[in-house]
């Protein structure tokens, strides 16, 4: 204990980090007010009403979006002008990361180091302005069709609270820039932290409430129980590292030895954040188009398929879902391991500095070495993301804790998978960047 009270004196008395967590804890408490702030049009009095029963979500969606709740913050079930958040951004990032692998011109810039990243950061920006429009409109005919009473679907009306929507999404986007800036953490990763935190937060807080039954109890100590083994093994995950071995020649024949870290986590938790948006797209608008109707009946019969079999936001989503949602977690994390690390840049850094790794010969095949290893450690790594992210879908099946898993109801809203290892990857980072500006502070004074 008292070795905590000394870490926390210590980051309170250090002027520039003290400053950097209070300007990031501003903001974010300036986000999560404006999760109260209803988009413009709406009729306040039926939202309240549906807010104080809970069940706007409930109402038509059959209870299905309560993961999508927890994951926005409390946003979309309060019809917030940031309902929108950062679902764009991190669509748009998706789209021009992919894009970066087919197009010479974004491929130069992603070579030319920070200058090319900006502009490659700058085009991400300018696509999440569309991006942001097209789904805050998507996003009040899907209110509409939950509870119509609550906003109209007249032409101006829609187009002037997605534009609100869309203005809301891109000022949260800049704030998260504005955390980075700072350098406390990624900023982007800290608002969808706080997110997740307010809805978790939300949920374990309405067990407490009716915490009254046996039952009930039990309830409560298995999910606590599922909590811990998960930030347990994602702690000990995070913080696996695989060093490789690196022999510096000097002058006089003098060598350093040193070694090159590369984690186990060589992309740590986007690629289950952007298997999340990449799956949940087609549902969602395949929802929106079952609630409103469409006169197709070709389109409605495989609109009305895939919320079926693509709905990952309920306690038992169907196999293709869960198979999907696997499979695109993997993948996603081999392909932004290539995007993130450059094995032939890696290689030519190590050479020009008179560094060789030992056994293996410089230049082409010390590059093939470092591919073969952030390949084998992607394809772990993938895994591990991957059945974290569906971990809480297969338990029901399994026979000894079947019973606990009926009796919690939305166990995948209270403890997911993806929020957990979120919010330990997040965490880590922001005691890692702390750690650092201490002990730059302490040489300083040096």
């Amino acid at each position: 204990m008292r070795v905590v009270i000394d870490y926390l004196k210590g980051i309170w008395e250090t002027p520039s980090l003290k400053r950097k967590i209070l300007f990031t804890f501003a903001i974010l408490i300036a986000y999560r007010f404006l999760v109260f702030l209803p988009v413009p049009f709406v009729n306040i009095k039926e939202l309240f009403t549906l807010i104080s029963q809970n069940n706007l979500l409930q109402a038509g969606a059959g209870g299905g979006l309560e993961y999508l709740a927890v994951l926005l913050g409390g946003t979309l079930d309060k019809f917030s002008i940031i309902t929108v958040g950062l679902i764009p951004f991190i669509n748009a990032s998706i789209v021009i990361q992919l894009l970066t692998a087919v197009l010479p011109h974004l491929e130069e810039l992603q070579e030319q180091g920070e200058v090319g990243q900006m502009k490659i950061q700058q085009y991400t920006r300018w696509l999440t302005v569309p991006f942001a429009f097209l789904q805050a409109i998507g996003t009040v005919y899907f209110i509409h069709s939950l509870a119509p009473s609550v906003i109209n679907t007249t032409m101006g009306i829609v187009l002037l609270s997605a534009f609100s929507m869309m203005v809301w999404s891109i000022l949260l986007m800049r704030l998260g820039e504005t955390i980075t800036e700072k350098w406390i953490s990624n900023g982007i990763s800290l608002i969808i932290f706080s997110s997740i935190v307010a809805g978790i937060m939300s949920k374990l807080f309405g067990y407490l409430v009716g915490a009254g039954s046996t039952e009930l109890q039990k309830v409560i100590v298995f999910v606590l129980l599922v909590v811990i083994v998960l930030v347990i093994l994602s702690i000990l995950l995070i913080r696996t590292v695989k060093e490789i071995p690196i022999i510096y020649a000097r002058a006089g024949r003098v060598e350093e030895r040193a070694v090159l870290p590369i984690p186990l986590n060589p992309v740590g938790m986007i690629p289950i954040i952007f298997a999340m948006s990449f799956i949940s797209f087609p549902y969602l608008v395949a929802t929106l188009f079952v609630k409103k109707g469409v006169e197709s009946s070709t389109l409605y019969n495989v609109a009305n398929w895939i919320q079926q079999n693509m709905n990952i936001y309920t306690n038992q989503p169907a196999p293709l879902a869960i198979g999907l949602f696997f499979v695109l977690t993997v993948l996603f994390t081999f392909f932004y391991t290539i995007i993130v690390f450059n094995p032939e840049r890696m290689a030519e850094n190590i050479q020009q500095r008179g560094g060789y790794i030992p056994w293996i010969r410089p230049w082409e095949e010390t590059a093939k070495y470092l591919n073969k290893i952030l390949m084998h450690l992607s394809f772990w790594w993938g895994i591990w993301l991957a059945l974290v992210g569906i971990y809480s879908y297969i338990l029901p099946y399994l026979p000894f804790v079947k019973d606990y898993v009926v009796m919690s109801g939305t166990l995948p809203v209270v403890v997911s998978g993806a929020g957990i290892i979120i919010i330990v990857g997040v965490v880590k980072e922001i005691i890692d960047k702390v750690n650092g500006e201490l002990l730059m502070e302490r040489y300083e004074k040096l």
